[in-house]
């Protein structure tokens, strides 16, 4: 059965000018200029502590970049473009009310339309940009979808968790490395200079962080924000982001300190009950 996410609320941003591609590339942790037309990626954008402004998605078009961010990242990521476009010969338009975007999941989603993750097609007039991001067969399509079943933001949820893809807001923000929080697709390790960039580097040549994000199978539910500890640490962790799945019960992710992390490690909630660490994404 095909399902619709309605993703108008996504904000919608374009970069257009000659240095466009060479602006973006030193904002972001992802390889922008080895991009062409057609093809996509993941990225982050970081303060100069290497710490989390925002994720976004690239879409490389023949004469423009669309960027693709989430809503309460609008203003935060078109103010941060804007206080760096000093001497670039380019220009940035918020196009997020002239656009429609949809989510559209499932099987049936566009047969015959195979994509790596964020590269899209014009269908009709439509970009179909391929997407990961629920753990399903998915597309982001900006314009008019096809007919479907909607798919509601609480079974959204559910679906995001058990794909283990960490939410800017509620999985990680100015207080996380993208490297923390599993973003490692959104993340080139042999690009050239970008803000923030010595901290990722100085962390990945040091061979490891000190948190990362997991997957906690629960014995019951719990609210995000809710401690985690263990007989060799009080301070193990804390949970992000829970979900009820109905193939796993109570699920939710977490970042777990690095002598705890592996699969199977049993933890301790405040009201007693167990977690144990499995691997993302989390195995149906």
């Amino acid at each position: 059965m095909l399902r619709l996410r309605d993703l108008r609320s996504n904000a919608r941003l374009i970069l257009s000018g000659p240095d466009r591609v060479r602006f973006l590339h030193g904002m972001v942790t992802n390889d922008i200029q080895a991009l062409t037309p057609g093809q996509g990626c993941h990225a982050a954008m970081l303060t100069t502590k290497g710490k989390m402004q925002a994720d976004l998605i690239v879409y490389c078009d023949a004469d423009r970049l669309l960027v693709e961010v989430g809503a309460p990242l609008r203003d935060k990521v078109k103010a941060a473009l804007n206080a760096h476009m000093v001497v670039d010969d380019l220009e940035l338009a918020d196009v997020t009310d002239e656009m429609e975007e949809w989510g559209v999941y499932g099987d049936e989603a566009f047969p015959g339309i195979e994509l790596a993750p964020y590269h899209f097609v014009i269908v009709d007039g439509v970009r179909v940009a391929r997407t990961p991001e629920l753990g399903v067969r998915g597309f982001h399509v900006f314009g008019a979808p096809p007919a479907g079943e909607p798919l509601g933001e609480a079974e959204a949820e559910v679906l995001r968790i058990e794909a283990g893809r960490p939410l800017y807001g509620k999985d990680m923000g100015e207080d996380r490395l993208p490297i923390e929080a599993g973003l490692d697709d959104a993340v080139s390790f042999t690009k050239g200079c970008y803000l923030g960039q010595e901290v990722i580097a100085r962390a990945t040549n040091l061979g490891h962080i000190n948190k990362k994000l997991v997957g906690l199978k629960l014995e019951a539910p719990v609210d995000p924000g809710a401690k985690l500890s263990a007989p060799s640490r009080p301070e193990a962790g804390v949970v992000t982001s829970t979900a009820i799945s109905p193939k796993l019960g109570p699920i939710a992710l977490a970042y777990v300190h690095r002598t705890l992390w592996d699969e199977g490690t049993a933890l301790t909630l405040p009201d007693g009950k167990m977690a144990r660490v499995v691997s993302l994404p989390f195995k149906i």
